[in-house]
């Protein structure tokens, strides 16, 4: 009887100690997860920049085809893909294809086009489409037209549409950008700039964007040098300074109390 008495102390007192563990331990992972969600990360904002590089993969395949498009209501090219054409677009069926060097194709993706005013459009449908390890699935409009400056041209991309990596994470991406190339007279004086509101959310986190000040990166450049963005982190609300036109890689996140903190956009 004693002993089982001090059995049982030994495993009552065993069961507060781990209780006050998994407390203390459960309080941490609520604070370090609340501390996360109060800021905003180097690797979140290229997340949020970069979504258009992961997404070119499959818009690669889709260059490609149109390269590559046959006349007639069917073909085959390479024994990899089918492609069955309309007046309105076609329906391409890949089978471990590789187009133009890139990783292996397989799935399917529609294609519709059109022309809306005078601006070249067509929408693409991604179903189940693999490119290498990558799993890209929705859809992906284009409209090409003249841009609002002179000397310019402007590409609207509205996406509603889901990457699926290797490791089961997946980023998504709902919203619509406005590309333009601005020529000037010498290649220098050039710039590209980006407009719109899109919404990506990976890893757990929603991450709502508002261009306000058009963002611009100028040739020669490889990060945005200037414009502003209204950011949204799971109802965390920051402002994104990318300069004043400097051809360097520093952004400014301003907090809602001023508070500032400068990131690399490199690597």
């Amino acid at each position: 009887m004693i002993d089982l008495f001090k059995k049982t102390k030994q495993i009552l007192a065993l069961t507060v100690v781990a209780m006050i563990v998994f407390s203390c331990s459960k309080e941490t992972e609520e604070a370090l997860e609340q501390e996360q969600n109060e800021e905003v990360t180097q690797a979140e904002l290229k997340t949020i920049l970069e979504t258009d590089d992961i997404s070119s993969v499959a818009d690669n395949v889709v260059a490609d085809l149109f390269n590559a498009e046959k006349s007639g209501k069917s073909a085959k090219t390479d024994d990899c893909y089918e492609a069955v054409y309309t007046e309105t677009g076609f329906t391409v069926t890949f089978s471990d294809c590789s187009i133009e060097e890139s990783d292996d194709v397989n799935g399917t993706l529609t294609i519709v086009y059109g022309k809306e005013n005078d601006n070249y459009a067509f929408v693409v449908t991604y179903d189940n489409l693999m490119v290498g390890t990558m799993k890209v699935n929705g859809t992906r409009s284009f409209a090409m037209g003249s841009g609002e400056k002179q000397n310019s041209v402007e590409f609207n991309i509205t996406s509603d549409m889901s990457i699926t990596f290797a490791d089961g994470s997946i980023i998504s991406e709902e919203g619509s950008k406005t590309f333009a190339i601005v020529f000037g007279e010498e290649f220098g004086d050039g710039m590209l700039t980006i407009d719109g509101e899109w919404t990506v959310k990976a890893d757990g986190n929603t991450y709502s964007v508002n261009v306000t000040d058009l963002l611009e990166a100028n040739f020669g450049c490889e990060y945005v040098g200037k414009g502003l963005m209204d950011l949204n982190k799971n109802g965390l609300e920051v402002s994104v300074d990318f300069g004043d036109g400097n051809c360097d890689d520093i952004a400014a996140v301003i907090y809602p109390d001023g508070t500032e903190k400068n990131f690399s956009l490199k690597d």
